[in-house]
This record gives C-alpha cells, structure tokens and sequence, in this order.
C-alpha cells in the first residue's frame, strides 16, 4: 500500500501538532508552506526530506502531495482549500473553518464539486474520552444542559493575530469556542439559537477576550460555553447534565471521565485513553482518503461554527 504524501500550509503555532499526526499515522509529509521561511524550516527539521515552499499554489502544484493541513490564520484559509480542492488535493483545514459565513459557504460548495475531502479540524470530537462520553449519553437519560469551559491565563495573544478581528474572524469565542460549538452540535444536536455576552480587557485589539455563549439544541438541550484568555488560572472540562444523571470530564485529568446516576451518590470513574486528538483526526481523515469510512466531520460542521459565532458578535466583536 502506497504511503500518503502530505504537505503543511502555515507551519507555525500548530502545525507540529498536525506533523506529528501524519507522521503517526503512517503518511509522509513532503512539502512544507509559509511565507516566513524561517518558520518553514524549523519544521522541517522534524520533517525529514521535505520541501519547503513559500507559496501555497507552488506546494499544491509541485510538492507532489495528495492531501494537505491548511494550519495558517483563518483569513487565508479559503485560498488554500479552495486551490487544493480545485487540484484534487484533500484538506484538513483548521478551526475556524473561515473568517466568515461567506467565505465557509464557498468552501462548503467547492467541496461539494470535487471528488477531494474537506475536514474541518475539530480534533476534540476525536478524542478517547468524548468519543466514550458521547456513548454514555444515554445513561444519563435525555440531557438538560451541556457545560464547556475553556479559560486560562493567555495574555500573550494580546499581540498574536488571533485578536485581529481582520485575520481571525473573532477573539477568544472563535478560537476556543468554536470547537465547544462542534462539540455541543456532536453529542447534543444541531443548534436553533445562539446569544452571547463578551469582554474585551487587552488595549489596542478588536476581539473579546473573554466570553460566555449560551445555546440551545433542537431537542431543547441548553448549552452554555466560558472562553478566556485573560483567566488567572486554566480550567477546561465538560459537563452533561441529563435527566438521569451527570457526565464530566476535566482535561487536567485526562485518563478519566466521571458518570453520576439519579439516586446514587457514588460517581464511578471511567477510564479513558489520554490524547491530544490530533492523532486521532488525521487518522480518520486518512481513512477516509483511503475509503474505509465516510468523514464524520464535514464542511458543514465547520460553516455551522461560523455561522453560530458570527450570529452572536453582533458587528462590534465585544
């Protein structure tokens, strides 16, 4: 069997994560993009042969790849899926899929026209321990409300682009939120309505900081999600409160989730494998690639996230 070709668009922050992905998943990573070469090739130290180009469409065209992550700001994101998915090129593009609803759209759409796929990177849906809570839903009978908290002391992206409203799209809800938006969405259901109140503490940026979005599914399930980047202290963790019980899970304590039933005041703990989910999402997608399965994860998946946001902010961004 043929090993698969990858390249990296936008090889810092994050793109070392998708490197190690392919890597463990047994593809290789021949080409490597970004405008700031010294960037591209500190990652391509870890890549062992792999090319380093400064232009997207030159990667596409010449670097002899087959699927590609686009890990750049959301802002550039759709010239880069767009052009591979004209080429025949498959893409793992990361959250936010887009900057905004239209440009998610027009990447649905072309998604929709080529015979490539188009992932979103939502790796927390793939991880061990939500893959096993989304199982265990319903032990805890039909679910009442779903908590998301994803805060800590990040002050440095005071001066990253992620609080350029221009490049990112949105402030903290965007870059944290958007992923408890797709995990609402995968364990609870397709949201009808969205409100959100935001903060903005950094001087000199565009984008909230720190932020609560509330939600309700279809079925009635209310979701409510805490982001900061100005938090003191980090805190994330999920907790599903249904009918019938409780699930939680806090990252700080990776190996385990906790189910408490009606009635009983023991919680059980419940192992679970320890992962980052990157691994696991660049497996699927891979398998997809090879046909084993259909993706869970859609274009779809990842405009909805955007249009969610982008119905919250309101034109002022906090």
């Amino acid at each position: 069997m043929n090993t698969v070709k990858a390249g990296i668009i936008g090889c810092g922050g994050i793109a070392g994560a998708h490197l190690e992905g392919f890597q463990k998943g047994g593809a290789e990573v021949v080409a490597l993009a970004d405008v700031d070469e010294t960037a591209a090739g500190v990652l391509a130290g870890k890549a062992p042969g792999a090319r380093v180009f400064t232009r997207v469409r030159d990667l596409i065209d010449d670097g002899g790849v087959e699927v590609v992550s686009v890990c750049s700001p959301p802002a550039f994101h759709e010239e880069a899926v767009l052009y591979a998915l004209e080429r025949g090129v498959h893409v793992l593009c990361e959250k936010p899929l887009a900057a905004t609803p239209e440009s998610a759209r027009r990447m649905e759409e072309a998604a929709a026209r080529s015979s490539s796929l188009l992932m979103p990177g939502f790796r927390h849906r793939f991880l061990p321990a939500i893959r096993r809570m989304r199982e265990l839903v319903p032990e805890i009978g039909p679910p009442v409300w779903f908590h998301n908290t994803f805060c800590g002391p990040a002050f440095q992206m005071k001066d990253k682009w992620h609080s350029r409203r221009k490049i990112s799209g949105g402030g903290v809800l965007t870059d944290t939120s958007s992923h408890s938006i797709d995990l609402f969405r995968f364990m609870a259901g397709e949201i009808v309505q969205q409100h959100a109140v935001m903060h903005r503490h950094f001087d000199g940026t565009d984008t909230e900081d720190a932020g609560i979005l509330t939600v309700k599914a279809e079925n009635g399930t209310l979701g409510m999600f805490s982001a900061a980047w100005v938090a003191g202290v980090g805190k994330a963790g999920i907790e599903i409160m249904g009918q019938d019980g409780s699930l939680s899970y806090d990252y700080t304590q990776p190996s385990l989730l906790r189910l408490q039933r009606k009635d009983d005041d023991l919680v059980e703990d419940i192992a679970v494998e320890p992962s980052a989910g990157f691994a696991e999402e660049i497996a699927h997608l891979l398998g997809a690639v090879a046909g084993k399965w259909t993706l869970s994860c859609t274009a779809r998946d990842g405009r909805r996230a955007v249009e969610i946001l982008a119905g919250v902010y309101g034109g002022n961004g906090g």
